[in-house]
Parts: C-alpha cells; structure tokens; sequence
C-alpha cells in the first residue's frame, strides 16, 4: 500500500495552493529539490574539481532512464527541451517522405517539420479522438513518418502506441511523450518507437530546463547530425581542434558540458517515481482524473476528453462558457487550472486528493452563478 498522505507531505505547495495544473507544469517534490541543491552545494563548495563526479552521476541517471522506458543508455541524450529534441529528430529525418500527424498536436510536435517543409497531413479527430484505424487508413505508400504525442494535450487523449507499432512497416514512429512520460507506461521496444522527445517540468515533476531524446540505436550509426560539438566527439578530453569523430551513440547530441542540475533533477524524479511504483502513479493519477469527471458530470459539465478507459489519461477537459475569466477567478481563489482544448483544463497529479478535486467544483459552482 502507498502512504499517499505521507506523499502528499513532499509537496509544499499544498500548503498555499489547490494546484491542478500539471499538465502546463508540475512542483517539483522535495526529495528532487534536495537533490538540485546537492549539486549547487559542490558546485560553491569544490566547483571543477566536482567535474568526475558530476560525469560519473550524469551516465547513472542515463542509465536509469533507459531502464525507465526499456531503452539502452546508449540510446539516450539529454535535452533542454521537447522542441530541442524534436528540431534534432527533424534534422536527421525530415527529408525521409510525407510526414502523417493530427490536429491536436501541440506546436513543439509540428514546428520543427513545418520549418523544414516537410510535406505534412493533418488528421482530423473524430468526437475528440485519432483511432489507430484512422492512421491505418491514412498510412500510404509515400507516408514515411507517423509523428504523434502520446497523450494529446488539448483533451488527453492517448494514443496505442503499441498499435501504432504494428502497423509502421517501414516506417519511422516518432513520439512526444511529454504528457505522459511520468506517470504512464513506455515501453520503446514494444512499441517499436524510433524517436521519443519529452522535457521534465510536467508530469516527471523535475523543473523547467530538461529534456529526452529516445534514439533507437540501429538509426544512430545510419544518420549523421547536421551539429556536432566539443563533447559530440569520440573524445573530448582529448581537446582535439582538427579533426570531428563523433561518437557512435546518442550523447553525441550533447554537443557542449552537461547541463548538470537538470540531468540530475530529472534522475532524481524518475528514481522517485520508480520507488512508488510506476503502476501506482498510473492507477492513482487515473483515478483522481475519472472522479473529477465524475463530479463535474453531476453538475452538468461536458466533458470533451475521450472517457472510455484505453483513450483516458491524467487530463480532463470540460467545456464552460467564458473560461479564460473563470480562470483567473479560479487563480483569485489560489485554484490553478488551464484554459484548453475549448474549455478548462484539469489534471491532477498523486499528491492531489479528491478534496481538492471536490474544493475545485465547488468554487466552480459559485463562480458560474456569478458569472451566468
């Protein structure tokens, strides 16, 4: 059994705040604080003559997420963000074939194939949802590149990856995982992922600053990044300025010195995770979003999420008149939502509880008849 109370005392912002706002971004815990303070106490304290050490923990937190979604450390670089990873992906494959993604994509997804005119379809959802069936049939003989989010972030609805492995072919799977790397299981193998981007401020609760690119290793010796630096280089320590022979796993994208607190922020909160147990954080996180559906069903709120259980994920969207003002009404109450997808956007992580979900309907009660 999990001591979500006990869990619960990791998160000072409970104290000051009903936050349901994860998807936009998460507090971190105070067991990965003091671990991004640890390393601003060397760094005044020793500053380079930490380097070894910083080196030798950075490649353990490699390790461990690689094991967190069934990759290879070797196939895993440090970013500083989604974009960042995805600008990399677009750079080795844009030039591939057509690129199939959706309406629903967040930019971070679709930018960086629109800025290298990729020839691109966008799938319409149909009531909310991109079927595996509606890829299937778009998946033409020219389409190379099935470009999706895991979790969409306008209305949580999460996409079968596994399915969408099965029917790639030859193709290549890329995946923004960001609104579910953290609480949902990833298995890159099993899905037969190719490329995988997240960052580490939403769900993984590690700050803002940091970012994962996934590169399946048959792709790493076969595409040449177009950037290299100093640290892209079989080895660095050598200070070689004449000659460029880069490295042959996915640390070559890190081209300069680590960005050390966010690796080791993001190590901190996937050992965090993994020690509550990742199914866990799933069934409780899933469960807190099916209650606050619920409720706001009692009251006569639409839901615009996908409900059915294969589609559902840590967001739900509801539809309600004037919801940019009832945000900032909510903000006045120390209520933290989003403006999403048509509607307010909730999602509350494993500390939240289902008073804070029924506090949240509550002042939404209240503010729609002032409002209405």
């Amino acid at each position: 059994m999990v001591n979500w109370k006990k869990i619960r005392n990791d998160f000072p912002i409970t104290k000051r705040f009903t936050y349901l706002d994860h998807a936009s971004a998460s507090p971190v815990p105070l067991p990965v604080y003091r671990k991004i303070i640890r390393y601003y106490d060397e760094l005044s304290g020793s500053a380079d003559f930490s380097w070894n050490r910083w080196i030798s923990r950075r490649e353990q937190v490699r390790g461990k997420i690689a094991h967190f979604i069934n990759a290879e450390p070797e196939e895993i670089a440090f970013t500083s963000s989604t974009s960042h990873g995805m600008n990399l992906i677009a750079e080795l494959i844009s030039d591939q074939g057509s690129v199939l993604t959706n309406c629903l994509e967040f930019p971070a997804t679709t930018v960086p194939w629109i800025h290298r005119n990729a020839k691109i379809k966008f799938l319409v959802p149909q009531q909310g949802i991109i079927s595996a069936e509606q890829i299937k049939k778009n998946l033409m003989s020219h389409v190379k590149i099935i470009l999706t989010s895991y979790v969409q972030f306008q209305n949580g609805f999460r996409h079968d990856l596994d399915a969408l492995g099965r029917m790639k072919q030859n193709r290549f799977l890329v995946v923004n995982a960001t609104q579910g790397f953290g609480y949902l299981p990833i298995d890159v193998k099993k899905s037969k992922i190719d490329f995988l981007v997240t960052n580490s401020y939403k769900w993984l609760m590690a700050g803002y600053g940091g970012g994962i690119l996934y590169i399946n290793k048959k792709w790493i010796s076969k595409f040449q990044p177009h950037s290299a630096g100093w640290r892209s280089v079989l080895h660095p320590e050598y200070f070689d300025n004449q000659s460029a022979e880069l490295k042959r796993e996915a640390s070559r994208y890190e081209y300069g010195c680590p960005p050390f607190p966010h690796i080791f922020a993001m190590g901190a909160a996937v050992e965090y995770l993994s020690k509550i147990g990742l199914s866990h954080v799933e069934k409780r996180i899933l469960s807190l979003a099916h209650f606050a559906a619920g409720e706001l069903k009692k009251i006569g709120i639409k839901i615009l999420s996908p409900l059915e259980n294969q589609y559902r994920s840590g967001i739900v969207v509801f539809y309600v008149k004037n919801a940019e003002e009832l945000t900032s009404r909510f903000l006045a109450r120390k209520i933290y939502v989003s403006p999403r997808g048509g509607g307010i956007r909730i999602a509350p992580h494993i500390y939240n509880t289902e008073e804070d979900i029924l506090h949240f309907v509550k002042a939404l009660k209240e503010e729609m008849k002032m409002l209405f």
